[in-house]
This record gives structure tokens, sequence and C-alpha cells, in this order.
């Protein structure tokens, strides 16, 4: 279910949340659209994102529009031809869309992110080096976790598709699904992103091994909105988290809390840019 409603992709979100306003009028409203990328169903974004998109269409006072990708690729490619104005976005897309897309950082999650390898509850492996031979279920391949986590592989004497071959399956949920379906010995995931999947999928995996923290998701504003308009969308979404809605959005996501986004934490995903534009050459959409 899950894998299929994630492929409905941006338009899909937009009509299932009962927003469908044709472009003119929806720039004639005023309207927000608010990208976020793919890493969980269109579904499950939906339900989490949902109390977010009302709080800012009142506190705004217009229609915000919550729109998603069929894959990190698309939405990436999205991103930078401008199409959103709000993204909610992992750092180091951050990064390049404030290189090069016209971006204005706005606040992210306290929690850091985290990447994680995980294995069946019952497996017998119980370390990075009995995964040698074995199969390994990732997110897709553009994911900071997925680039991490294979780093993480290659420190440990692992190489990706030689010692050990990787399955892009394409979202973080869909890689926990193929160990307990038993397509993959293990898969690559976030922490909090383990945290928002069904109890089913949590409860039945175990870590096994995990990556360096990095900064967590960002939200930025493309600098069209103006810069009076970009500092309200920041002080709308800084008070959320201090709501009843947006601390319980924070705790159903795993996120702590959010703050502003700070240069160092953007220059933090410096050494992880040029692999990720090398992977979006090669990355058909």
């Amino acid at each position: 279910m899950f894998s299929n409603l994630r492929h409905l992709g941006r338009v899909g979100l937009f009509l299932l949340l009962a927003l469908a306003l044709p472009r003119a009028q929806a720039a004639d409203r005023h309207s927000l659209d608010m990208g976020i990328f793919p890493y969980l169903s269109t579904r499950a974004l939906l339900d989490l994102y949902q109390p977010m998109r009302v709080y800012l269409a009142n506190e705004l006072r217009e229609p915000v529009n919550l729109f998603t990708a069929p894959s990190f690729k698309t939405y990436t490619d999205q991103t930078q031809q401008g199409i959103y104005d709000i993204v909610v976005t992992p750092p180091h897309f951050a990064r390049l869309a404030q290189r090069e897309a016209g971006y204005i950082p706005l606040v992210m999650y306290t929690r850091e992110l985290l990447g994680i390898v995980v294995v069946a509850r019952n497996s017998p492996i119980r370390s990075l080096q009995d995964l040698k031979g074995k199969r390994i279920a990732t997110p897709d391949r553009l994911a900071l976790v997925t680039i991490m986590g294979q780093q993480l592989l290659r420190d440990n004497g692992l190489v990706p598709d030689a010692s050990v071959t990787i399955l892009d399956v394409a979202s973080h949920n869909n890689a926990v699904l193929a160990v307990l379906r038993g397509e993959a010995d293990a898969a690559i995931t976030e922490h909090a992103a383990l945290q928002q999947m069904p109890a089913d999928l949590r409860n039945n995996v175990r870590i096994v091994a995990q990556t360096r923290h990095v900064p967590h998701v960002m939200y930025l504003a493309h600098a069209r909105l103006g810069q009076a308009r970009i500092a309200q969308i920041k002080t709308a979404l800084l008070r959320f988290s201090g709501t009843a809605d947006g601390r319980a959005f924070l705790k159903q996501g795993g996120f702590e809390g959010m703050r502003p986004v700070e240069e160092a934490d953007l220059k933090n995903m410096d050494p992880y840019i040029k692999e990720l534009k090398r992977l979006l050459d090669d990355v058909q959409p």
C-alpha cells in the first residue's frame, strides 16, 4: 500500500489533500507550495505534515499546499528549478538548493541525522563484518544516509556491489520491508525515519551499526518570496514547535525540536556535494 501510494508522486499528494486549485487561481490567492522530499510513502508524509500545513495556513492566512515527488531525483530536479516556494529537504539537498537555486535557509530539526544499519530481529548477523556477501537494501541512492551508509561499509572493508550487494529500493519504508520479507539481509535507513514507520516494521528490526551524526532536515524558502514574507514563514515555523500540535508532530517524527539554520550547518555538507552532483548526473528520474 505504502509503495503504491508513494508513486502517486507530487500531483498525487496534492490531490489527496483536496486542495487542487488551478495554478493561476492558486497564484491569485498567494498560496504557498511546500515540497517534502519523498523519504516515506505519500500517505505517511501526508499524515505527518498535515498538522503543519494547517498551522501555517492559519498563521500566514493563505493556502499552503503540500507536494512530494516519485523519486529523490525528481524532487531534487524540481527544487533546483525553483518549483516549490518552501522545501523540506535533507541537508545535502539544502546546501545545493542554497548555492545554486536561490533558496534561503530557515529552520532545521534539532535532532541530528543518524544513518543506521538494521537487520531482522532474529537474524544471526551481529556486526558489519557479518554482512560480507550479503544483500543490503538502501533508500534512494541520492539519500544522505545511503551515501553515508555506503561510506561506512567501505570504511569496514565492504565494497558496495563487490563484497556486498546493494539493492536500491527507493525509500526507507521499502528498505526495512525488504529485510522483513527476506529480500535483503540488512537495510540502511535513518534513525528518525525508522521511528516514523509502523510498529510492525520498527519493532522487528535491530541496529547493528551506525554512521556519524550530521545536521538533520532543513526548511528553505525561495528568494522570490521576498525578505518580509520569508521572515514571516521562518517565525511561524519556529512558533509551531511550541504549540501542542507542533510538539506532537516533533515527537511523532522523532525530530526533537526546531532551530534556525546556521551557515556552519550548511558548510558541514560541502564534502558531500561533489558526490551528490555526480549521482544526480548518473541517476535517471
